[in-house]
């Protein structure tokens, strides 16, 4: 099950697969635009990031409202949407409407095939691709970013996973509390919720992991935790939820397959390769709260 929106075509049409539906390596808006930043003014990347901070919404808006959300003028954000290879802003603003008719979709509304089973090796390189292509859309510097947030043991670490991505945010408390204290999961129950963030102070680290049917309890409570003055960091997908608006550092992974279902697999490579960077910072400190760990662990459990 997943968190889920994503397209659901005919089996057997163009660009499909009879057997396992979409392909699914379409890049989308946002990715074209971060991959086109190099190429931008100053000026062209202000519409960019003011485009990527509100996405998609900002897009969906008139050029009058995108040019004054970007400070800049209504020509340049022509000439950005010229530079994505749009022929015109409604050329642009078609795209947005398809990506977002895109994400409306769960496994309900998907494509399957009775009685048959798409080919392994055909799925297999669908998973590699997808941890590729999710390692290939997270920045170094937002990695490092984060790393650097996280073994700040002045800060409190707080995590929340959705109803399809909580194993995800499991993964990475798990990590984190063998390397440092002060490490909590949010709870599932919105009553206690508001307990935990009321603990919330000015510099804690508030990670929350939204994909597509993205969860408005998880937007509310990105929004909560800003307003408390903490760093939130989101971890999303292609197509980015609305905490992506507040999120102080975004990660985003691929989680869809040639499959009805969605995938946890890109975000825990983006987990992985971030509980490397901690380790690669913090053994030296990390390792003697590993030695006291285990020698606890066998009295407990001899």
């Amino acid at each position: 099950m997943s968190e889920t929106r994503d397209t659901a075509g005919q089996g057997g049409q163009d660009g499909e697969s009879p057997a396992t539906g979409p392909r699914t390596d379409k890049p989308t808006l946002a990715d074209r635009v971060t991959a086109s930043m190099a190429s931008l003014s100053e000026a062209e990347r202000r519409a960019a990031r003011a485009l990527l901070a509100r996405y998609p919404t900002t897009g969906m808006e008139t050029v009058a409202l995108f040019a004054e959300r970007a400070k800049v003028s209504a020509p340049t954000i022509l000439r950005f949407v010229a530079k994505l290879g749009f022929s015109g802003y409604a050329d642009f603003r078609r795209a947005l409407r398809e990506e977002m008719e895109a994400q409306a979709e769960y496994p309900l509304t998907r494509p399957h095939v009775d009685g048959k089973t798409a080919p392994f090796a055909d799925f297999a390189r669908s998973l590699v691709t997808t941890v590729e292509n999710s390692l290939a859309m997270a920045s170094p510097a937002d990695i490092e970013r984060l790393t650097d947030l996280l073994v700040d043991e002045r800060r409190e670490i707080f995590l929340l996973g959705g109803d399809f991505t909580d194993p995800a945010a499991r993964h990475l408390e798990f990590h984190l509390r063998k390397m440092r204290s002060r490490v909590r999961l949010f709870s599932q129950g919105l009553s206690r919720r508001a307990d935990e963030l009321a603990d919330l102070r000015k510099r804690d680290v508030v990670i929350l992991f939204d994909i597509r049917r993205y969860q408005q309890d998880t937007i509310l409570t990105a929004e909560i935790a800003k307003e408390r003055g903490a760093v939130v960091a989101l971890f999303t997908d292609r197509w980015m939820s609305d905490v992506a608006q507040v999120a102080d550092i975004v990660l985003r992974a691929q989680v869809d397959l040639p499959s009805p279902w969605d995938s946890l697999i890109g975000l825990i490579a983006l987990v992985e390769t971030l509980a490397l960077s901690i380790d690669a910072r913090q053994w030296a400190i990390g390792r003697a709260r590993f030695e006291t760990i285990e020698a606890v662990r066998t009295k407990l459990m001899p």
